[in-house]
Formats: structure tokens, C-alpha cells, sequence
């Protein structure tokens, strides 16, 4: 979906904070497809890219910067998540072998050890990625599911659910989170309802077999 640039170039106009996290995303991928690790240094880098702006300006935060670490695997598992199961055998035989190859990816990436008032407010907890792989398994998904994710954040469960062929259901409260799941998983639908109250806000043709 995504084509992997070059050299970062910063934004000569401002973008919208969703866009500008998914242009940073696109530049940390080439990095986590070498294999290595992302060091603060490429980070601030890709962010800069892609809000044409620093940190120190105000133009982002670290925060944010996270997020685009954890579109970056998104972004990953749907470039590379077939061959990446096809490669540990099957996963309903022996996940153990993927999610080791899962926990690698997620130490490539900084720690996250900022929150943001809007994470606190929201009360927004990320899965890490080997946890997200986990709860794929758990919940045997299959192409005959649908999946609905009360609150996908930047769509680390849901890529599991598609790399299984389920059909999705997303729903995130947070307008850039939410806008950022728009443009990762095309044409899948997404709403913007408080998950506390998505039971009586759903549509009544919306069927999930699996939460």
C-alpha cells in the first residue's frame, strides 16, 4: 500500500497529524526491514519528515512519535506478515516460533516512556506486538470471523485479524488514532464511539463473532 521512500525530506506545508505519523511510519520501515534497530536519532528524523517541523518547535511529540513506531509495524505485518507465519511453519501448529520472530521486531523499537494528556485522559495502552500476536491465537481466528475492536488505537490487534482474513469492525474514540486506521486498513469500516457504550451504538447488521 505504502512505497518505502528515500532520504527523509521535510513537509514545506503543514499535514494533518494522522498523514504526517503515517509519512514518519513510511520512513522508519526501511529500517525495520534491514533488521535493525530504530535509534532515537531515525526517529526524530522521520518525524521531522513528516511534520515538517522538530519537537522542539511543537510540532510533535514523543508521544506521537511511539505511535508512528507502532504504525511502522502495521505497516510491516501487512507488507511481510504471510511470508513472516509462512515461514514459522503454521501458526496454529507452533506459534511459539512467530512469536519469537515477533519479539525480536518489537526490541527494535524505543521504549515507550512518555505519555501524552490525551493517553492519560483517553487512558490509551498500546498492545505491544507479540501481546497483540497472542490474543490472535487465543482467539482462533478464521476467514468465517468478524472482528470488532472496541478500541483499535493504531490497529496492532486488528493487523492479526486481517493477516487471519477476518472481517473487521473498528472503533477508536481518538479523532487521529481513528483516522489513522482509515488510511491503514482501507475499506474497512470505523467508528468513533466511547467502547464503553459501543454495545447500544452499533449498528444492529454489525455481527462480531469475536471481540
Amino acid at each position: 500500500m505504502f512505497q518505502s521512500p528515500g532520504a527523509p525530506q521535510r513537509a514545506s506545508h503543514p499535514v494533518a497529524p494522522a498523514s504526517a505519523i503515517l509519512t514518519a511510519a513510511s520512513h522508519l520501515l526501511p529500517v525495520l526491514e534491514r533488521g535493525e534497530r530504530v535509534d532515537a536519532a531515525q526517529l526524530r528524523a522521520a518525524m521531522e519528515a513528516g511534520f515538517g517541523a522538530s519537537d522542539a518547535e511543537g510540532a510533535w511529540a514523543w508521544k506521537t512519535a511511539y505511535e508512528a513506531c507502532e504504525v511502522t509495524q502495521v505497516l510491516f505485518l501487512e507488507k511481510f506478515g504471510t511470508a513472516l507465519a509462512r515461514g514459522s511453519a503454521t501458526i496454529a501448529s507452533d506459534p511459539r516460533r512467530m512469536l519469537g520472530r515477533l519479539e525480536r521486531l518489537a526490541t527494535l523499537f524505543p521504549t515507550q516512556s512518555r505519555r501524552s494528556e490525551e493517553s492519560v485522559r483517553l487512558q490509551q495502552f498500546s498492545t505491544p506486538l507479540p501481546l497483540a500476536f497472542v490474543a490472535s491465537v487465543a482467539a482462533c481466528l478464521t476467514r468465517d470471523d468478524v472482528v470488532l475492536e472496541p478500541s483499535a488505537g493504531t490497529g496492532l490487534l486488528a493487523a492479526f485479524a486481517r493477516l487471519a482474513g477476518a472481517r473487521l469492525h473498528l472503533n477508536e474514540l481518538a479523532e487521529t488514532r481513528a483516522e489513522l486506521l482509515s488510511k491503514l486498513f482501507e475499506g474497512t469500516a470505523v467508528t468513533r464511539y466511547d467502547a464503553a457504550h459501543i454495545d447500544d451504538l452499533l449498528a444492529p447488521e454489525i455481527a462480531p463473532s469475536v471481540v
